[in-house]
């Protein structure tokens, strides 16, 4: 039997952590924990503590806790039974030569992971909105609130009944004739008519993002984005082996003074942007920004990849046409049905011109060969229904209001110490704090409060000085959303009055 020194000495380390070290937190603890487990300290089939007394073992926020333990499960070392907690695995422990189908060997074998700050940000959204007792201000996700389940079981129960067979089988990659002429409709209602032909049906709009990026680049090649970005256009970009160069935004969208000072220097192959209530910002580019950007494309010969998926969730101003409405030849677009249909459905969708198109195609045949039929069926019979213009103002109306009370909340609990574009639509506010705080800090305090948010630093192609977070007020209910914000000012007032360390680390 083992002393009771052996037992808790790993417990001892706990709070020895580096705060301030190039590994990450969650990165210590499963080391930490996989020393033991490997030395034998933590013998098979031994229950870890609950992530909760864990977490202040270790003086880190629950989901720190929580991410240790889902990577030690991910590497075979530990597992997780509900309602029972989190045992040593019975091989875990023993020497990978003992053990022939031992899975210790991989730690080794595999190259290191790409994994970015940002990745596992996304990652942790759904995580975020199923923890109990946490608010999560992080989720970008639409409320089941807006879901027209009636409307589109109706059209799913059609299909399954006219032709199953379809339903079931494979089909062509670029998408169903019935969908892309929906989506070639819903184009043309928008201002910017498409050809079906010119529509490629994606698994969502980050697949869309994604292979769009790996049809124009190539390692080596330089893509401009903007400045804060969404999390899925810098993993695009950079999972095509291109270097990103960040253009900063403001109010009136993407500084194009910026852009064309990095054209004067740099030559790149793509820009990628939300030229329409841009996410985080929910801004648009200006008139005159977006006739001056139309220049630039045309004079230095470079893509432009869009992504509209929030322009029917405007709150203020006239409905803007897509940029790919004005120079088709140079502009790939981007959109999806998550944001204003349901997000777990997949279906989005990449429009362009020229060879750019087969490229596409053909990445998305390697990706995943097509998006499920049963699922382009239902959605084309749901829009065929006309029932999308008035599901897409119930769910205009939804985030509007989400929007005016995250507003009234900032307004209230963060207005002395932070300052906010105010959106004009979208899902979420991008927030920027008045004083330096360590990111690291503040999302661990926020996390002991019980609200998570997206950090800053994770939206960004590169390390900025200012601390800005972005707050989304598309999922949480509207009393989440107050009490979450009040909370979120709380861990800032913790997290202000201790020492600064460094901004935008890994968590």
């Amino acid at each position: 039997m083992r002393s009771v020194t052996q037992s808790m000495s790993y417990k001892s380390r706990l709070s020895h952590l580096e705060r301030d070290g190039e590994r990450s937190l969650t990165q210590q603890l499963v080391d930490l924990i996989a020393a033991a487990i490997e030395s034998g300290e933590l013998a098979a089939d031994e229950k870890l503590p609950p992530t909760r007394e864990l977490a202040e073992l270790a003086g880190v926020n629950h989901l720190t806790a929580v991410r240790a333990y889902r990577r030690l499960r991910e590497l075979g070392l530990v597992s997780a039974h509900v309602g029972r907690g989190t045992f040593v695995r019975g091989a875990a422990r023993a020497p990978a030569r003992s053990v022939p189908d031992s899975i210790a060997w991989q730690r080794y074998a595999l190259p290191e992971s790409d994994e970015t700050y940002g990745d596992r940000v996304l990652a942790e959204m759904y995580t975020h909105s199923v923890t109990e007792g946490l608010i999560p201000l992080s989720v970008g996700y639409p409320s089941a609130r807006i879901f027209p389940t009636d409307g589109f079981r109706a059209a799913a129960d059609a299909i399954l009944r006219s032709e199953p067979e379809r339903a079931m089988q494979y089909s062509d990659v670029r998408g169903t004739p019935e969908l892309a002429e929906q989506i070639a409709a819903l184009s043309a209602a928008r201002g910017a008519p498409e050809d079906g032909d010119d529509i490629v049906v994606t698994t969502g709009a980050a697949q869309a993002l994604t292979v769009a990026m790996r049809a124009i680049l190539r390692p080596g090649d330089v893509a401009a984005c903007e400045d804060p970005s969404f999390v899925s256009v810098l993993r695009a970009i950079r999972s095509a082996g291109a270097t990103v160069k960040a253009v900063p935004v403001d109010e009136d969208g993407l500084d194009v003074d910026a852009l064309e000072a990095l054209l004067a220097r740099t030559e790149i192959k793509l820009l990628a942007l939300q030229p329409r209530l841009h996410n985080p910002t929910g801004r648009d580019l200006s008139p005159e920004r977006r006739a001056r950007l139309l220049d630039l494309i045309r004079r230095h010969g470079f893509f432009v990849v869009e992504d509209g998926i929030y322009a029917d969730l405007r709150f203020e101003g006239e409905a803007v046409p897509s940029l790919r409405a004005e120079a088709p030849a140079h502009v790939v677009y981007c959109d999806s049905f998550s944001k204003v249909i349901g997000g777990g459905l997949r279906a989005g969708w990449v429009a362009a011109s020229g060879p750019v198109l087969d490229r596409i195609v053909s990445e998305k045949r390697a990706d995943d060969i097509h998006t499920p039929t049963l699922t382009q069926l239902a959605m084309a019979r749901y829009l065929a229904s006309g029932a999308y213009p008035e599901q897409a103002e119930r769910a205009r109306r939804a985030y509007l209001h989400g929007h005016e009370v995250l507003l009234g909340a900032i307004d209230e609990h963060l207005g002395s110490i932070a300052s906010y574009m105010t959106p004009l639509g979208g899902g979420h506010v991008w927030v920027t704090l008045d004083a330096p705080i360590s990111e690291r800090e503040l999302v661990d305090e926020a996390g002991r409060q019980g609200v998570a948010y997206a950090p800053g630093g994770a939206l960004r192609a590169e390390r900025q000085r200012d601390l800005s977070m972005r707050l989304s007020y598309c999922y949480a209910a509207p009393d989440e959303l107050a009490e979450g914000v009040r909370r979120l000012a709380a861990a800032v007032r913790v997290a202000r009055d201790r020492p600064a360390r460094r901004a935008a680390v890994p968590i």
